[in-house]
C-alpha cells in the first residue's frame, strides 16, 4: 500500500528489508489501523508529519467510533426486545383470558382495509414504501387493527389498519400511540385466519363479566411463519381496550 516501503530490495531474490528506523513508523502505523483509522487517513498523515493533522484524525475517528457504539447498543436493545418477546410467546397461557394494564405504545398507523384470507405482505409493502421504513425492523412487530364497530357487529374478518409498533432505536417518528389502559388479553395457538372464534370467546367473556368495550382491538403474531415452520407452535394475541360496567 505504500506506507511502509522497505530500505531496500534485492533484486535477484525480491527479498524486502527493512532497517531498524523504520519499526517506528510500522508502530505508528499498526496504532492508527488499532485504532480504526483508514489506510488513506494514515497516508496524509505520514505525508503531513503535522501533530495537529493527527489530533484532527483522531477526534474524527472518536464521532465515528461513538457512532457506532450507538448503533450496536441499539441492535443489542431489540435483541433483548426479541428475546423477551419471543420468551414471554413460548411461556404464554394459551386461551385464558386476561385482564392486563398495558403501557402506552408508540406505532406507525396505516389505515388499510385488509381481510383475513389476503396476503398480509401487500399491505406491510404499502406501509413501508408510505413511511420510509426500513424492512428490517419489522420481524415480530406487526399489529392488526378490528374496529370497535366491527366487533360490535360480530364482524371478525375486516381490519381497518395496520400497526408497526414502535421499539426504542427505531428511528422513524411515530403517527400514534396504543394508549395506556386495561385491557382484555387472549392469547391462542393459531393464525389471523384462524382468530374469529377467538373475538367470540372475548366478546362472551365481557357479556358474561360486565366488561364495555371502549376502543379497537390489536392482534399480533408473537410466533408465526417469520420465526418458524412449526404451526404448532404459533401464537397469537389479541387485546381488546374495555372498561367496567
Amino acid at each position: 500500500m505504500g506506507l511502509l516501503k522497505p530500505a531496500r530490495i534485492n533484486r535477484k531474490t525480491h527479498y524486502r528489508y527493512y532497517s531498524t528506523e523504520q519499526f517506528e513508523r510500522l508502530n505508528v502505523i499498526t496504532y492508527l489501523r488499532a485504532l480504526g483509522l483508514s489506510i488513506e487517513s494514515i497516508r496524509n498523515f505520514f505525508e503531513a508529519r503535522d501533530t495537529s493533522l493527527l489530533g484532527k484524525m483522531l477526534r474524527e475517528q472518536k464521532s465515528q467510533v461513538h457512532q457506532q457504539i450507538t448503533a450496536l447498543q441499539s441492535i443489542e436493545q431489540r435483541i433483548d426486545d426479541r428475546i423477551l418477546q419471543v420468551n414471554d410467546a413460548i411461556q404464554s397461557n394459551l386461551n385464558v383470558v386476561e385482564l392486563v394494564n398495558l403501557p402506552s405504545i408508540p406505532v406507525i398507523f396505516l389505515s388499510e382495509n385488509y381481510h383475513a384470507k389476503e396476503d398480509i405482505e401487500l399491505p406491510i409493502t404499502t406501509l413501508r414504501q408510505k413511511f420510509g421504513v426500513d424492512k428490517s425492523i419489522f420481524l415480530g412487530k406487526i399489529a392488526l387493527m378490528l374496529s370497535k364497530s366491527e366487533l360490535e357487529q360480530n364482524r371478525f374478518e375486516n381490519y381497518g389498519g395496520l400497526l408497526l409498533i414502535l421499539e426504542p432505536g427505531d428511528d422513524k417518528a411515530a403517527t400514534g400511540e396504543l394508549i395506556a389502559r386495561q385491557y382484555l388479553r387472549l392469547r391462542f395457538n393459531g393464525t389471523h385466519e384462524t382468530s374469529a372464534i377467538q373475538y367470540q370467546k372475548l366478546l362472551d367473556y365481557c357479556q358474561k363479566h360486565r366488561y364495555k368495550i371502549i376502543g379497537d382491538a390489536v392482534e399480533t403474531a408473537l410466533i408465526d411463519y417469520g420465526i418458524t415452520d412449526d404451526l404448532s407452535k404459533y401464537v397469537t394475541e389479541i387485546r381488546i381496550p374495555v372498561k367496567e360496567i
